[in-house]
């Protein structure tokens, strides 16, 4: 197993060497004329080996918690399931399960893990208000309700921008919110609604679970952002969000010692904010800033406005024709697909009206009819044809016959994909609507580009170590980069994950655990660093 696993993530990364870049001198400071070139920090080093692979099929990874006797609660989340897995990634048990008549039940929607003090474990059931307490063994001892149902939708969002709620030095639950816009000083006329605009700022808090107080630890600077309302002709209304090209945001986490350490996105470096409400900063870490200029901004956005039209436009065309093949309606007047339009495979039915002008390939993927079953077809001599489905060596889609069976090798095209479902409220609804594209002007992009984009950056590790993916300068072949910064603000190692791999927690004695998904479906890797 082990040399498998070796061959495959031997495969999968690409080792990285030292690239040289130009000298940085202080954060958003240009280099000094006629500076010698050195790499911004230590070099980048890729993990290509793992000491172990799990075997237990998996559905998805969304948490990763190591108890203090080296075995590993694993939260898949697809799955509704809380497996116990030993040091070597095999199969213990059950911890909780998808079946509702058991009291050990998962839930019904995916939960959070959250490590608590004393070795313990927070479970957070978002559908029934309810934060089950797991002893260092991974048994389910307690039950009680979450602390604040409003702040329900920030603990869950572990891989959008909110970060991964830990506990402090002090017992309490650590986590982001987002901050509230106010009511304007003068209410809008009676009639007109109020669109609130994105607020630029976000705030971590702490919450202690017996009095259900929080506290305000720190104040993080999110994406500016635009907003514009629109009054259609019959009366509705539409919100547009601007894009913003360059987001520059800060981000959190809570180390291993409880300490809530800040990352500052406008100078890069880590604010740490102690038990006893001490506040230090380390120094500005090595980063490659580049400036961006005015023409630079313009061409940015510029590049960013007509990709994002070519999409709202794609977008679209496949809305209408969707609509008007669901609900039996005519193509409004004038409507035509972009050029080189092709639907996505299995969104088209055999039979289906298209629109005047509109081709589909020889090859295209049509939706499986109902009860037909998805079955792979060799694939011509040649190149494929322009939006063919393609499989080479992977596999074929799920409840394939003969010849294309999940975890085969078969090449070719499905004959049918299957369709993707579509609600409708009640009603016909209405025709669809080409999205307008808004980009925030040039002149409120930033001068430099920022190191951190999103929140969710910043990881902390089980040795003190804070992992943060910075925005690369330039492509770098193979997967994500971590700066890892140790406890005194030093960074101390640059890290490369391979390509496909995804950190989804840490272990102790320098022990990180990433997932991957292949043909097989998605398995758990143990990696012991250096």
């Amino acid at each position: 197993m082990n040399r498998i696993l070796r061959r495959a993530l031997l495969a999968a990364a690409v080792p990285c060497a030292a690239a040289a870049f130009a000298c940085a001198a202080a954060a958003q400071g240009e280099p000094a004329p006629g500076a010698p070139s050195r790499a911004p920090g230590p070099p980048v080093e890729a993990i290509t080996t793992a000491s172990s692979l799990s075997t237990e099929p998996l559905g998805a990874i969304t948490g990763v918690r190591e108890l203090a006797d080296g075995r590993i609660l694993v939260n898949d989340g697809a799955r509704r399931r809380l497996l116990l897995m030993d040091s070597t990634l095999q199969m213990v048990g059950v911890v909780l399960d998808s079946l509702t008549d058991v009291a050990t039940t998962y839930g019904t929607r995916p939960g959070m893990l959250i490590p608590y003090r004393a070795d313990s474990t927070l479970f957070v059931d978002p559908a029934s208000y309810a934060m089950l307490v797991l002893d260092p063994a991974g048994r389910l001892v307690r039950v009680r309700s979450v602390w604040r149902v409003q702040d329900l939708p920030y603990v869950m969002n572990q891989r959008g921008p909110y970060g991964w709620p830990a506990v402090d030095a002090r017992g309490r639950v650590v986590y982001r919110v987002a901050a509230i816009t106010p009511p304007p000083r003068i209410p809008p006329p009676g009639g007109v609604p109020y669109f609130p605009a994105d607020p630029d700022s976000a705030f971590v808090v702490a919450v202690d679970l017996d009095t259900r107080t929080a506290d305000t630890l720190a104040t993080l600077r999110t994406p500016k952002t635009a907003m514009t309302v629109r009054r259609t002709g019959d009366g509705r209304y539409s919100v547009d969000n601007a894009i913003n090209p360059l987001p520059a945001s800060d981000d959190w986490a809570v180390l291993a010692d409880g300490t809530v350490a800040v990352v500052r996105a406008q100078d890069y470096r880590v604010e740490y904010l102690g038990a006893d409400g001490t506040l230090a900063s380390s120094p500005k870490l090595p980063y490659e800033w580049q400036r961006v200029t005015d023409e630079d901004k313009q061409r940015i956005v510029d590049s960013v406005r007509v990709e994002q039209q070519k999409s709202a436009a794609t977008e679209y065309a496949t809305a209408t024709i969707r609509w008007v093949n669901t609900v039996n309606r005519p193509y409004p007047q004038g409507f035509a697909v972009p050029q080189g339009y092709v639907p996505p495979p299995g969104f088209i039915a055999r039979g289906w009206e298209l629109p005047p002008g509109m081709t589909l390939p020889a090859t295209y993927a049509y939706a499986c009819a109902p009860g037909e079953q998805p079955a792979m077809r060799p694939r011509p001599e040649g190149p494929p044809a322009p939006g063919a489905t393609v499989v080479v060596g992977g596999t074929a889609p799920t409840g394939a016959g003969p010849g294309g069976a999940p975890g085969s090798t078969s090449s070719g095209t499905p004959a049918c994909v299957a369709p993707p479902t579509v609600f409708f409220s009640g009603g016909t609804p209405p025709p669809p609507a080409l999205r307008q594209v808004s980009v925030l002007p040039a002149s409120e992009l930033p001068d430099y580009r920022p190191p951190i984009a999103s929140g969710g950056s910043a990881r902390a590790d089980l040795d003190g170590n804070l992992w943060i993916r910075a925005v690369p300068v330039r492509r770098v072949p193979g997967g994500p980069v971590y700066d890892v910064v140790d406890r005194q603000g030093e960074m101390v190692t640059r890290l490369q994950l391979p390509q496909g791999y995804t950190l989804v927690g840490f272990g102790r004695g320098k022990v990180v655990y990433l997932s991957v998904r292949d043909a097989a479906g998605m398995h758990l890797a143990r990696v012991r660093l250096r």
